[in-house]
Formats: structure tokens, C-alpha cells, sequence
């Protein structure tokens, strides 16, 4: 029997993503879900090889290698280690966790069993920011002054997400987490923050409807993150730009272009396949499997973007810069 199936644990729109990738990769799959209907109405959809109403029922396939953790974020801790016990390495989706107790135990988990554990943060695999990152590596904007990235839009949440408890925040910790991952990608390891929130807008929202950020980088870099669920009438439109001695960039959030303008010279890319980065991912989590080396975007890293999003709501609460260790 092989033993290469991956286990999507919740049914959700981003277990859909997840799907769609899977299958364009070739990789079975098995789907749980605590409403077993769900979980077979999505092994229906994506071809899938079993579906099962119970999480650890579905670990417990001997058919499964790896399980993508796609539950609300006051399950990750425990779904991760029920799938470290039972053998099986983890993607888990952003972010890793709540706290970071909760994070040093799955961290813990996954040493002591010998398995990978990865954090889904696509955002790193989206061919556009991996072209800004080369960019920058090759210095072609001249040495690094500023990093902004900006998200703001409207949009009501539901569910578990409305409890900051389950969620572990607002905003910032569920999508505005990608764009924290992003500044410390591009811009370096993040050591002071300092952040605000305007008045609420989304009152049934239990964490922050809005935030921005500024932050001290190491070597003098200074970065800006601006999210919001609750900002009628902004374009669709995302958008990150990047600051150099010799010229800047402008990058799509969504992933469809970037353009550099490098003294006087204006360059434009534009990206059409696997914009936002999850067959990539995924092809990256199993060559960690296949190989035992750690992932990128691994435990460790979704550990510290953490570790800035707590450090921000601290500054919220506090009304002062909070400084991170190194």
C-alpha cells in the first residue's frame, strides 16, 4: 500500500485551495471534516481517496504521509501534535498558532517525533514576491531603505474568526499575518514595533478591524504594514513597494505583476501561472519529507512572524514601541 497521501483536516475555503493544488500535483488525498458530509462532498469534488468525520480517524490512515492543518487557529496546536503522535509531518496554515507556547509545543512535538512542520505561508512561494526577494538579494535597487505593505478593504468575517479567543486576534493575525511574514522576508529581522489601530468600524469583529505598523529592520531598514477588513470603497487592488538607493519596486499582493523603475529604467513582470504560490508549497513540503531537511517557511520562521504580530497587539494595548529580541 503506498504511503503517500496527504490528509486536508477541515473543509474549508482554504482546504479548497489546498485541494486544487494537490490535485494538479498528482497527490492523494483524504479528507476529514466534523461534519462527515462536508468531508465527502469535497472528496467527491476533488477525486479524493477517502473522507472520514472524525480528524484522528483520518491520521490514522495508513495510506497518509502528511496532513495540511486547515482548522481554525484554536486547533492548530492540537490537531498538530495528534498528527506528530500518530507519525504524519504537518503543513499548518498560517498562523502557526495563537500564542507561542502554543507554537514551542508544536515545535517541541515535531523534534521529538522526528516529522516535518511547516507553516502555510504561500506568500512566500508566489512567483511574484520570490522575484522581489531575487531582486533584492542582487541588489538592484541599490542597498534596502523602506518596505510598505498595504492591504485594506471591507470585509465582514463569520464564524470562529469573530472570536478573538479562537482566532487570537483580529485583522492582523489572520490575513495580516502574510504581510508581516513578507516584511521580514524581504526587509530583514524585525526589531521594534510600534502600532496603531483606528476606531473600530466591525463591531461584532472581537479582535482589531484595522492596523498599521511601523518597524525598525535590522541595518536601519524601516518597514510599514497597513491591514484592514474595514475600509469601504479602496480599490481591490494590494500593493507593496520597496525602496532603494537606486530605485524602487512596486509589487501586486495578489501576485499578477511587478515593476521596477532603477534609475530611469522601467521593468515590468507579469505572472500567470501559480500566482499565488500553493503548488509550489506544496512541492516544497513534500521534497522536506522526501529529504528531511526543514522547509522553508518552517516552524521556526512562522514562530517569529508571530512573534511580531503579538509584539504589535502589546504596542496597541501598551501605546508605546515594543522591542523584539534578536
Amino acid at each position: 500500500m503506498a504511503r503517500d497521501a496527504f490528509v486536508i483536516l477541515g473543509c474549508g475555503w482554504i482546504a479548497r485551495r489546498h485541494a486544487e493544488a494537490a490535485r494538479r500535483l498528482g497527490i492523494p488525498l483524504i479528507f476529514a471534516s466534523r461534519d462527515e458530509g462536508r468531508a465527502r462532498a469535497y472528496a467527491r469534488e476533488f477525486r479524493g481517496i477517502a473522507a472520514f468525520g472524525s480528524y484522528r480517524a483520518a491520521l490514522a490512515d495508513p495510506r497518509a504521509v502528511a496532513t495540511i492543518v486547515c482548522t481554525p487557529h484554536d486547533r492548530h496546536v492540537a490537531d498538530a501534535l495528534d498528527a506528530f503522535a500518530a507519525g504524519r509531518h504537518a503543513l499548518v496554515e498560517k498562523p502557526i498558532a495563537r500564542t507561542l507556547d502554543e507554537a514551542d509545543r508544536m515545535l517541541d512535538a515535531a523534534r521529538s517525533a522526528g516529522r516535518v512542520l511547516m507553516v502555510g505561508e504561500n506568500f512566500r512561494f508566489m512567483p511574484a514576491f520570490r522575484h522581489v526577494r531575487a531582486l533584492l538579494s542582487a541588489k538592484a535597487l541599490g542597498p534596502l531603505r523602506e518596505v510598505h505593505l498595504v492591504a485594506r478593504g471591507f470585509r465582514r468575517q463569520t464564524g470562529w474568526r469573530l472570536s478573538s479567543s479562537a482566532a487570537g486576534g483580529g485583522a492582523l493575525i489572520d490575513g495580516g499575518i502574510h504581510y508581516v511574514h513578507a516584511l521580514r522576508w524581504w526587509g530583514g529581522e524585525v526589531r521594534r514595533v510600534f502600532a496603531l489601530s483606528p476606531p473600530r468600524m466591525l463591531a461584532d469583529l472581537g479582535g482589531e478591524d484595522s492596523i498599521s505598523l511601523l518597524a525598525a529592520l535590522e541595518g536601519g531598514v524601516v518597514g510599514f504594514v497597513s491591514n484592514s477588513l474595514a475600509t469601504p470603497g479602496v480599490p481591490k487592488l494590494q500593493w507593496a513597494t520597496l525602496t532603494g538607493e537606486r530605485g524602487a519596486g512596486f509589487a501586486d499582493n495578489r501576485g499578477r505583476f511587478v515593476v521596477t523603475r532603477v534609475e530611469g529604467r522601467v521593468r515590468v513582470r507579469v505572472f500567470r501561472r501559480d500566482v499565488r504560490g500553493h503548488e509550489l508549497q506544496l512541492r516544497r513540503f513534500r521534497e522536506a519529507i522526501d529529504s528531511g531537511t526543514p522547509p522553508e517557511s518552517d516552524g521556526v520562521s512562522g514562530r517569529r512572524d508571530l512573534e511580531v504580530v503579538l509584539a504589535a497587539y502589546r504596542s496597541l494595548a501598551e501605546r508605546q514601541p515594543v522591542d523584539l529580541e534578536g
